[in-house]
Protein backbone atom coordinates (compact mmCIF):
# COMPACT_ATOMS: atom_id res chain seq x y z
CA UNK A 1 0.00 0.00 0.00
CA UNK A 2 0.88 3.53 -0.79
CA UNK A 3 1.61 5.85 1.74
CA UNK A 4 -0.99 8.93 1.59
CA UNK A 5 2.47 11.71 2.54
CA UNK A 6 3.15 10.00 -0.89
CA UNK A 7 0.68 10.66 -2.94
CA UNK A 8 0.12 14.39 -1.87
CA UNK A 9 3.82 14.37 -3.09
CA UNK A 10 3.31 13.24 -5.81
CA UNK A 11 0.02 15.47 -6.76
CA UNK A 12 1.72 18.46 -5.54
CA UNK A 13 4.72 17.70 -8.06
CA UNK A 14 1.97 17.10 -10.77
CA UNK A 15 0.33 20.76 -9.82
CA UNK A 16 3.77 22.38 -10.28
CA UNK A 17 4.82 20.71 -13.19
CA UNK A 18 1.33 21.26 -14.78
CA UNK A 19 1.54 25.01 -14.00
CA UNK A 20 5.11 25.13 -15.44
CA UNK A 21 4.17 23.68 -18.55
CA UNK A 22 1.18 26.09 -18.82
CA UNK A 23 3.45 29.19 -18.47
CA UNK A 24 5.93 28.11 -20.88
CA UNK A 25 3.61 27.48 -23.14
CA UNK A 26 1.40 30.22 -22.52
CA UNK A 27 4.81 32.29 -23.33
CA UNK A 28 5.41 29.87 -26.37
CA UNK A 29 2.44 31.36 -28.12
CA UNK A 30 2.30 35.21 -26.69
CA UNK A 31 -0.87 35.05 -24.40
CA UNK A 32 1.69 36.22 -21.68
CA UNK A 33 1.71 39.82 -23.04
CA UNK A 34 -1.81 40.88 -22.66
CA UNK A 35 -3.55 37.62 -24.77
CA UNK A 36 -1.98 39.20 -27.67
CA UNK A 37 -0.51 36.62 -30.21
CA UNK A 38 3.23 37.10 -31.15
CA UNK A 39 4.40 39.60 -33.62
CA UNK A 40 1.02 40.73 -34.47
CA UNK A 41 0.11 44.52 -34.19
CA UNK A 42 -1.62 46.60 -31.85
CA UNK A 43 -5.16 46.88 -32.19
CA UNK A 44 -6.43 49.73 -33.85
CA UNK A 45 -6.73 52.74 -31.83
CA UNK A 46 -10.19 53.88 -31.69
CA UNK A 47 -11.76 57.33 -30.65
CA UNK A 48 -15.34 58.29 -30.44
CA UNK A 49 -16.76 59.99 -33.32
CA UNK A 50 -18.42 63.70 -33.11
CA UNK A 51 -21.81 63.93 -35.68
CA UNK A 52 -23.91 66.66 -37.22
CA UNK A 53 -27.80 64.97 -37.02
CA UNK A 54 -30.63 66.68 -38.66
CA UNK A 55 -33.90 65.38 -36.93
CA UNK A 56 -37.07 64.81 -38.77
CA UNK A 57 -38.47 67.97 -37.17
CA UNK A 58 -34.95 70.28 -38.63
CA UNK A 59 -33.59 70.90 -35.37
CA UNK A 60 -29.31 69.96 -35.53
CA UNK A 61 -27.76 67.87 -32.80
CA UNK A 62 -24.79 66.79 -31.90
CA UNK A 63 -24.02 63.22 -31.30
CA UNK A 64 -20.63 62.21 -29.55
CA UNK A 65 -20.05 58.68 -29.06
CA UNK A 66 -24.12 57.64 -28.37
CA UNK A 67 -25.27 60.95 -26.86
CA UNK A 68 -27.13 63.87 -28.66
CA UNK A 69 -26.66 67.38 -27.53
CA UNK A 70 -28.96 70.03 -28.20
CA UNK A 71 -26.65 73.12 -27.54
CA UNK A 72 -23.09 72.74 -27.04
CA UNK A 73 -23.84 73.86 -23.07
CA UNK A 74 -25.28 70.34 -22.63
CA UNK A 75 -21.69 68.89 -22.95
CA UNK A 76 -20.26 68.20 -19.71
CA UNK A 77 -18.11 65.62 -20.34
CA UNK A 78 -14.45 67.56 -20.95
CA UNK A 79 -13.17 64.74 -23.42
CA UNK A 80 -16.52 65.43 -25.34
CA UNK A 81 -16.24 68.81 -25.33
CA UNK A 82 -12.87 68.62 -26.72
CA UNK A 83 -13.81 66.61 -29.64
CA UNK A 84 -16.18 68.47 -30.46
CA UNK A 85 -14.33 71.43 -30.49
CA UNK A 86 -11.67 69.72 -32.57
CA UNK A 87 -14.07 68.64 -34.85
CA UNK A 88 -15.13 72.08 -35.13
CA UNK A 89 -11.99 73.45 -35.88
CA UNK A 90 -11.19 70.87 -38.54
CA UNK A 91 -14.74 71.74 -40.37
CA UNK A 92 -13.59 75.75 -40.21
CA UNK A 93 -10.86 74.84 -42.01
CA UNK A 94 -12.09 72.97 -45.04
CA UNK A 95 -14.16 75.94 -45.24
CA UNK A 96 -11.55 78.43 -45.67
CA UNK A 97 -9.74 76.15 -48.13
CA UNK A 98 -13.57 75.18 -50.32
CA UNK A 99 -14.99 78.95 -50.47
CA UNK A 100 -13.81 81.10 -52.89
CA UNK A 101 -13.42 84.64 -52.89
CA UNK A 102 -15.46 87.21 -54.20
CA UNK A 103 -13.94 88.93 -57.11
CA UNK A 104 -12.90 92.21 -56.88
CA UNK A 105 -14.50 94.32 -59.00
CA UNK A 106 -18.20 93.33 -57.30
CA UNK A 107 -16.81 94.44 -54.18
CA UNK A 108 -15.98 97.60 -55.73
CA UNK A 109 -17.78 99.11 -58.81
CA UNK A 110 -21.18 98.38 -60.46
CA UNK A 111 -24.87 97.33 -58.68
CA UNK A 112 -24.88 95.61 -54.98
CA UNK A 113 -24.53 92.16 -55.04
CA UNK A 114 -27.81 91.24 -54.41
CA UNK A 115 -28.80 92.96 -58.04
CA UNK A 116 -26.00 91.24 -59.33
CA UNK A 117 -27.26 87.68 -58.02
CA UNK A 118 -30.87 88.78 -59.05
CA UNK A 119 -29.40 89.18 -62.46
CA UNK A 120 -28.00 85.65 -62.81
CA UNK A 121 -31.39 84.18 -61.44
CA UNK A 122 -33.57 85.94 -63.50
CA UNK A 123 -31.12 85.12 -66.49
CA UNK A 124 -31.11 81.08 -65.17
CA UNK A 125 -34.98 81.07 -64.97
CA UNK A 126 -35.33 82.23 -68.34
CA UNK A 127 -33.05 79.52 -69.12
CA UNK A 128 -35.24 76.96 -67.66
CA UNK A 129 -38.70 77.79 -69.20
CA UNK A 130 -40.35 74.32 -67.61
CA UNK A 131 -39.70 75.83 -63.94
CA UNK A 132 -42.63 77.00 -62.34
CA UNK A 133 -40.58 79.99 -60.61
CA UNK A 134 -41.40 83.12 -62.69
CA UNK A 135 -41.95 85.15 -58.76
CA UNK A 136 -38.48 85.01 -57.43
CA UNK A 137 -36.00 87.82 -56.46
CA UNK A 138 -33.07 88.27 -55.25
CA UNK A 139 -33.04 91.59 -53.07
CA UNK A 140 -30.80 93.77 -50.14
CA UNK A 141 -32.45 93.63 -46.75
CA UNK A 142 -33.15 97.09 -44.79
CA UNK A 143 -30.16 95.22 -42.48
CA UNK A 144 -28.04 94.75 -45.33
CA UNK A 145 -28.08 90.69 -45.46
CA UNK A 146 -29.10 89.06 -49.11
CA UNK A 147 -33.26 88.10 -48.96
CA UNK A 148 -34.72 85.64 -51.61
CA UNK A 149 -38.31 86.52 -51.86
CA UNK A 150 -40.34 83.70 -53.63
CA UNK A 151 -44.17 84.73 -54.27
CA UNK A 152 -44.78 86.68 -50.99
CA UNK A 153 -42.65 84.25 -48.76
CA UNK A 154 -39.06 85.98 -47.89
CA UNK A 155 -36.75 83.92 -46.55
CA UNK A 156 -33.00 84.67 -45.68
CA UNK A 157 -30.93 81.59 -46.41
CA UNK A 158 -30.84 79.24 -49.51
CA UNK A 159 -31.13 76.70 -47.13
CA UNK A 160 -34.71 78.00 -45.93
CA UNK A 161 -36.18 77.66 -49.08
CA UNK A 162 -38.80 74.62 -49.08
CA UNK A 163 -38.17 73.62 -52.94
CA UNK A 164 -35.00 71.56 -53.92
CA UNK A 165 -34.70 72.25 -57.48
CA UNK A 166 -35.11 76.30 -56.54
CA UNK A 167 -32.33 75.69 -53.96
CA UNK A 168 -30.39 74.03 -56.69
CA UNK A 169 -31.04 77.06 -59.01
CA UNK A 170 -29.99 79.62 -56.76
CA UNK A 171 -26.73 77.81 -55.62
CA UNK A 172 -26.09 78.04 -59.19
CA UNK A 173 -26.80 81.55 -59.69
CA UNK A 174 -24.63 82.32 -56.51
CA UNK A 175 -21.91 80.38 -57.78
CA UNK A 176 -21.69 81.60 -61.16
CA UNK A 177 -21.58 85.14 -59.06
CA UNK A 178 -18.73 83.82 -57.19
CA UNK A 179 -16.98 82.68 -59.99
CA UNK A 180 -16.84 85.98 -61.34
CA UNK A 181 -19.03 85.05 -64.77
CA UNK A 182 -19.85 87.75 -66.84
CA UNK A 183 -23.22 89.41 -65.77
CA UNK A 184 -26.01 89.79 -68.25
Amino acid sequence: MVSLELVYYFAGGALIVGLLFGIALGFALGVGRGGEPAGAPPPPRTETGVAMIREPDGTWRIEVGKQRYRHLREIHDHRAAMLVLEAMQALQAMLRESTPALPAESRLQGPAPAEQLDRILQELLREHPELPYRAVRLETLPDGTLGILVGTQRYQRVEDVPDPELRALLREAIQRWLQGSPRP
